[in-house]
This record gives C-alpha cells, sequence and structure tokens, in this order.
C-alpha cells in the first residue's frame, strides 16, 4: 500500500486522502502487505467514521472485501468496539453479519471475546441476526464471553440467545 494512504488513514486527513483517490482511483484497490486489509478494514480499525463514510460512499462494495483472515472491516469495528462504524458497515451491507471469518469467528464473536457490549447489543438487535447460532464453531460467543469475564455480555446473550447455553465448547468432555 502506498505510504502516503496509509498515512492518511492513520491521520484521519480526509482531504489528503480523497486528493490521493482524485489522482488515482486505483489507490481504493492497494492492500497492506501481509495482511491483505483494504484502505476501508483500515479506517475501521482506526474508528475514523468519517474517512470510512468517504470510503464507502466511493466503493461500498468494499465493506464486504476479505483480508488474508477472511475478515471483513466489521470484524475490525467488532474488534476496536467502535460502534458508529459497525452501524455505518451493517447500514451499508446488513447480511455482513453474517460473516466468518477463517477461525471460524463472527463479528459477534469478536465482539464478546473484547468486551465491546455496544457492538454486541447491535448485533443482535438486527432481526436478520437473532437466531444464527453457531454450532459449527468450536467455541462460540457464550463461552468466549464467559471465559473472559465479561458478564454483562454473558447477561444479554442469554437473554437473547438461550440456546448458546446448551452448546459444548471445545473443552467440555
Amino acid at each position: 500500500m502506498d505510504p502516503r494512504v496509509f498515512n492518511a488513514i492513520a491521520e484521519n486527513d480526509i482531504p489528503s486522502f480523497i486528493r490521493l483517490v482524485q489522482e488515482d482511483e486505483g489507490i481504493l484497490d492497494q492492500r497492506l502487505i501481509g495482511s491483505l486489509n483494504t484502505v476501508l478494514h483500515l479506517a475501521s480499525k482506526y474508528g475514523h467514521i468519517n474517512l470510512v463514510r468517504e470510503i464507502i460512499q466511493l466503493r461500498p462494495e468494499m465493506a464486504a472485501a476479505e483480508n488474508k483472515k477472511l475478515e471483513i472491516p466489521l470484524h475490525e469495528a467488532c474488534r476496536q468496539g467502535d460502534i458508529e462504524v459497525v452501524m455505518l458497515l451493517l447500514k451499508t451491507n446488513p447480511w455482513l453479519s453474517c460473516k466468518f471469518n477463517s477461525k471460524n469467528q463472527s463479528a459477534l464473536f469478536i465482539a464478546c471475546s473484547n468486551g465491546n457490549l455496544n457492538a454486541v447489543k447491535l448485533l443482535l438487535n438486527q432481526p436478520w441476526f437473532v437466531g444464527i447460532d453457531e454450532d459449527e464453531a468450536q467455541e462460540n460467543s457464550l463461552h468466549v464471553a464467559a471465559s473472559n469475564g465479561y458478564a454483562d455480555i454473558v447477561g444479554h446473550l442469554l437473554n437473547l440467545c438461550p440456546n448458546l447455553a446448551h452448546n459444548k465448547d471445545i473443552y467440555s468432555n
């Protein structure tokens, strides 16, 4: 990725970012070597909501772009707990909440494992999301929240998805 683009994103320098895109729109297709993160992954990671908004206006399909770990920008936003970015990404494409990474982890799982209650609430309030279980996962969102001591998330999950309590994790006999 062009270091100028990376720096504009890291510094939340929207005018510089827009100028770079105007000079060469192909800059939006660049990825970080190694992680294969897109400009939207980075803007989501840094929580730069206005930059996320600009990128989505230019390329809304980028919301579903996968990196090397098959993570989309929503995974990053849920990891950071940035509720504004999570909301904007879900508004762009509501089905992003159903995407799993290479470790079979959903955005909900990522939010639960990082203790981001507001992101968990937002994901669980999506009408299509309640009822999506993680039976295929070795460890579900409830397990990871409980093992990390996030009692508020555990309570919220049990209220909305009581069936998660019946799944065994990888450490159960």
